[in-house]
């Protein structure tokens, strides 16, 4: 599981290849399925939501149904992905 000095440690090194930020949870969720399987195709990544384009923490308040929004998003990847959605205090 990732832990907050994780998260800090991948915001120092900002986006790349295998990092991507947003800074809030979009409109459309299925624009963060689409970032997971970009990861998929590549080599994999990690996804932060609640960081901004200047690498700076803003967090986020997600209710359940955008949890399940977002899960029942992921579970529509074919074939099904191994990625696991964690909320971690920072």
């Amino acid at each position: 599981m990732i832990t907050a000095d994780d998260i800090i440690l991948l915001i120092a090194s900002g986006e790349g290849y295998n990092a991507e930020f947003k800074v809030s949870v979009p409109s459309k969720v299925r624009e963060l399925t689409e970032e997971v399987c970009a990861f998929a195709n590549a080599a994999g990544g990690v996804l932060l939501i609640g960081v901004n384009d200047q690498n700076q923490i803003v967090g986020i308040t997600i209710d359940n149904a955008k949890r399940s929004s977002i899960q029942n998003s992921l579970s529509e990847i074919t074939p099904p992905l191994s990625c696991s959605l964690a909320f971690v205090m920072v």
